[in-house]
């Protein structure tokens, strides 16, 4: 069976198989470069007009938060773009796992995997949604306005953006925005999420196992190779997250920063602007922010948890009925335990809820602090 049968990813994996950024053939690479360049015109575009709106601060926040937030999903693609044969690899890693579970005889396990692979799907499905309701909404936005304006602010220099027929050319451009930027951004929230709800999965899969441990019936001999098992599979699951880390721990840092920014510019915007329009606008874009940030933050902290009850399934392992060889193979896996298991920031930070909270304190300080610096 192919990675694209695998609920956990596939709707993510089929979507970048179809566009080329994973799994590319010669037939098909071209579809990537027809994918990304476009977006990228528009978000130089979207430079230059910064540069125009330097002098009305409302405008040149709003605006600045598209910039940033198309400029993150070019990140996110082109990191899957640049590091390819890393996340094949690790999709690969991923698949011999899920299968190794699903075609064993526990049936606990597989229960496990198949609520994993429902949580993961849904979540996929909601995001792409709201991602292409949200765009959908910041498209239509300008038809409420007196004056003309794109839904994504764009400039050419020395071209006059809001004269016909350009206005209307580039309006029409925009119309495929929705579809194209929902493929791009939300993808690789869903992936990640879909990867770190797997490792939970598997860690949950493991307290099962280390439950099924004691007992009259169970010999010293067979008590110690399920014990072993556990162990390897351990091992083999520290190893998961590991590769995850590698593979997502400089983006998520990256946006760590991005996302701190744009709520503080985003809550000080609320602060300036006396448009309903705007505030609605806005106060649906610093959820947006929230939700992906949240997304991130929720998913690797329930990874943290689980890890943290592997370790008291160890513990409660009933070792006083075993001998000394059995006691002695567990204590070295309780030490194993020991070590945190997650996923960082730039290698710095576990990604907690905790962490989370930080970050939002961070940017509300911020804000408080650019609101006291202008009302002066």
């Amino acid at each position: 069976m192919a990675i694209e049968d695998i609920g956990l990813v596939s709707i993510n994996v089929r979507m970048w198989r179809y566009l080329a950024v994973l799994y590319p053939t010669p037939a098909s690479n071209w579809r990537k470069f027809a994918f990304v360049l476009p977006v990228m015109a528009m978000n130089l575009m979207q430079f230059f007009y910064l540069l125009r709106m330097w002098g009305d601060l409302p405008a040149f926040i709003l605006n600045m938060f598209f910039f940033a937030a198309i400029f993150n999903a070019l990140m996110r693609t082109w990191l899957v773009i640049i590091k390819r044969v890393q996340f094949e690899q690790f999709l690969a890693q991923l698949s011999t796992l899920f299968y190794s579970i699903l075609e064993s005889t526990d049936e606990r396990g597989r229960g496990i995997l198949r609520r994993a692979e429902s949580e993961a799907r849904r979540l996929a499905i909601f995001n792409l949604s709201a991602s292409f309701l949200d765009i959908i909404g910041a498209l239509l936005t300008p038809l409420f306005r007196e004056e003309r304006a794109h839904p994504f602010g764009v400039a050419l220099p020395g071209v006059n953006m809001t004269r016909t027929p350009v206005y209307e050319v580039v309006y029409l451009a925009q119309l495929p925005t929705p579809l194209l930027l929902s493929m791009m951004y939300m993808p690789f929230v869903s992936l990640f999420a879909g990867m770190a709800i797997f490792g939970k999965a598997m860690l949950q899969i493991l307290v099962h196992r280390l439950d099924q441990i004691g007992g009259e019936e169970q010999s010293e001999e067979l008590r110690l190779r399920m014990l072993t098992a556990c162990i390897r599979y351990h091992i083999r699951v520290m190893g998961y997250v590991s590769e995850l880390n590698e593979l997502v721990t400089n983006i998520v840092a990256a946006e760590a920063i991005i996302f701190g920014s744009i709520i503080c510019s985003l809550l000080f915007c609320l602060n300036i602007i006396t448009s309903p329009t705007q505030v609605i606008s806005v106060v649906m874009y610093v959820f947006t922010m929230l939700y992906v940030l949240f997304t991130y933050y929720n998913r690797a902290n329930d990874l943290s948890l689980e890890n943290n009850r592997v370790a008291e399934a160890v513990y409660n392992v009933p070792w006083y009925e075993a001998r000394i060889h059995f006691r002695k193979t567990l204590l070295i896996f309780l030490m194993q335990t020991q070590r945190p298991l997650e996923i960082r920031v730039g290698n710095v930070y576990p990604m907690t809820l905790a962490m989370f909270q930080s970050l939002l304190n961070a940017s509300y300080s911020y804000f408080t602090m650019l609101r006291g610096v202008t009302n002066k």
